[in-house]
């Protein structure tokens, strides 16, 4: 009569452990925490970021990292990916706030659309301020000529 009781004592309390793995395995992939239009487990917006040139992305802080994300969260269904290429116009001195900056933007949009932009200069400070203006700017562009109903075919110069 014992070993019966022991038996459905530990039958129940498998059942309930595997009741509870399922539980905990179906929160960790169901539950879609979502911030700022982005999941916790698919960050779309830092996959379409990309670097090149001699400032990776490990040049820049994590607060302007972070700056750029947001700006793509916010307009992530219109980006498939977007590539800062920056260097040091002097590539033989160091890096500081002061140091100049020749930087390009090159963008794909979600519907195929590519654009870059020419080379521009700027401080080291103003780096970031500077791509998301032009960014902003390009797609404001781009955004209107759709609006428009004209299909742009190649770059959009906003200087």
């Amino acid at each position: 009569m014992q070993g019966r009781q022991n038996k459905s004592t530990e039958w129940t309390r498998n059942i309930l452990l595997i009741l509870a793995a399922a539980a905990v395995i179906y929160v960790f992939f169901s539950l879609d925490l979502v911030r700022k239009g982005e999941s916790v487990f698919t960050n779309t917006a830092s996959k379409k970021l990309k670097f090149s040139g001699d400032l990776g992305r490990k040049a820049y802080t994590e607060r302007e990292i972070e700056r750029i994300l947001n700006y793509l969260r916010a307009r992530n269904d219109l980006f498939a990916e977007v590539k800062v290429d920056a260097s040091p116009q002097d590539s033989y001195g160091a890096v500081t706030p002061d140091t100049d900056i020749v930087y390009e933007l090159h963008v794909v949009l979600a519907d195929g659309f590519a654009f870059s932009t020419p080379a521009r200069r700027i401080p080291r400070r103003d780096l970031v301020v500077s791509l998301l203006n032009k960014l902003d700017k390009d797609l404001r562009a781009y955004q209107q000529l759709k609006k428009e109903g004209r299909n742009p075919s190649s770059m959009i110069n906003t200087m």
